[in-house]
């Protein structure tokens, strides 16, 4: 294993992805335009509600079929069949990352155009305040926030 210096900090806001685990948002399937601040990790009709900016990332699956007439390339299949990296031609979905200035004005550190799934996002920049979502007409897809277990 290299020698790699880290600072303190940076161990506690980015760690390692072997030390993350996906916990599904019990909120969505999300399908359209969303803007998402908080997400459930439990199934209503009670929701434990947890803000975006305590997690490290996120995994992004499609939820349901893929409309024909998406474009589409094989890709490698795991021999489980869990895990297949063909990619759509067409964008599926797009995930924003937004941080707030203490001025109350939002940013965007990070843009993630999505052709395949499942695709796992960590945070660039720690610590998010709201995540923008846009998914293509007809097709939804399921957010798991990976969090330190």
């Amino acid at each position: 294993m290299p020698d790699i210096n880290v600072g303190i900090v940076e161990q506690f806001l980015h760690p390692p992805i072997g030390l993350l685990t996906p916990h599904l948002d019990y909120r969505g399937p999300y399908s359209g335009l969303q803007t998402l601040t908080q997400w459930s990790s439990t199934a209503g009709p009670i929701f434990t509600d947890l803000p975006v900016t305590n997690t490290f990332g996120v995994q992004v699956n499609i939820e349901g079929p893929i409309p024909i007439g998406w474009g589409f390339t094989n890709g490698w299949v795991s021999t489980d069949g869990l895990y297949d990296e063909s990619i759509y031609d067409q964008r599926i979905c797009q995930l924003v990352v937004q941080h707030q200035f203490l001025g109350g004005a939002w940013i965007t550190t990070q843009v993630v155009p999505i052709h395949s799934f499942p695709l796992v996002t960590m945070w660039e920049v720690s610590l998010p305040g709201r995540i923008g979502l846009l998914v293509a007409p007809g097709l939804s897809v399921d957010l798991s926030y990976l969090l330190v277990n």
